[in-house]
């Protein structure tokens, strides 16, 4: 599949309950956390980029400026699934043939391995995997995002990418941010920054 043919959305309307404050608004390397994934994967010639926040959220201004629109998720309360939801019809509102799923607090993502999912997307849902088990990012076809509307609560599409094909990712790249403990290691660790296209 081309990029042009793919909605990215970034989920980003989590409650961070156990960061304990605004997760995606921590410093991590003089920036939003919450950025880091979204602005790695901006320059992407997808069909459209999109960043599920919840209201107000005071990380949507920073998507906004990255070009990506923001499509707001009232119902946060109600867990991830919520926000796949939303992300599902703001997909269906354009002529993307797939829907590349992106969490916010992955700020270690590579535009490489995007593109490697995109390309390696037809007719199945790929999942990423970092030596475990299969996670976002996320690829899934446009004949499969009725599983995404069938999910509910805060596991989001677990179940689905248990069963799904799955993309090596580059070792570390995987790792997210659930924690301060988690922040304070990964500022001692690179960026996985990479504009290659």
């Amino acid at each position: 599949m081309e990029a042009k043919q793919v909605a990215i959305v970034i989920l980003a309307a989590g409650h961070a309950r156990r960061f304990g404050s605004d997760k995606l608004m921590a410093d991590l390397d003089g920036g939003p956390l919450g950025i880091c994934a979204a602005r790695n994967l901006a320059d992407i010639p997808a069909a459209a980029h999109f960043a599920v926040c919840q209201p107000g959220a005071a990380i949507a201004p920073f998507y906004a400026d990255f070009g990506y629109s923001i499509v707001e998720n009232p119902n946060a309360d109600l867990g991830l699934s919520s926000s796949l939801h939303r992300a599902v019809d703001a997909a269906a509102k354009t002529k993307a043939q797939a829907l590349l799923i992106v969490l916010a607090d992955m700020p270690f993502l590579v535009a490489a391995h995007i593109n490697a999912l995109i390309a390696a997307c037809d007719y199945d849902i790929i999942a990423s995997v970092d030596g475990g088990q299969s996670m976002p990012p996320a690829i899934f076809p446009r004949s499969t995002w009725p599983l995404l509307l069938d999910t509910k609560g805060d596991a989001g599409a677990r179940q689905i990418l248990a069963q799904a094909r799955y993309l090596a990712a580059p070792i570390g790249s995987l790792r997210d941010i659930d924690t301060p403990d988690d922040l304070t290691a990964s500022k001692s660790l690179p960026l996985g920054i990479d504009h290659a296209l």
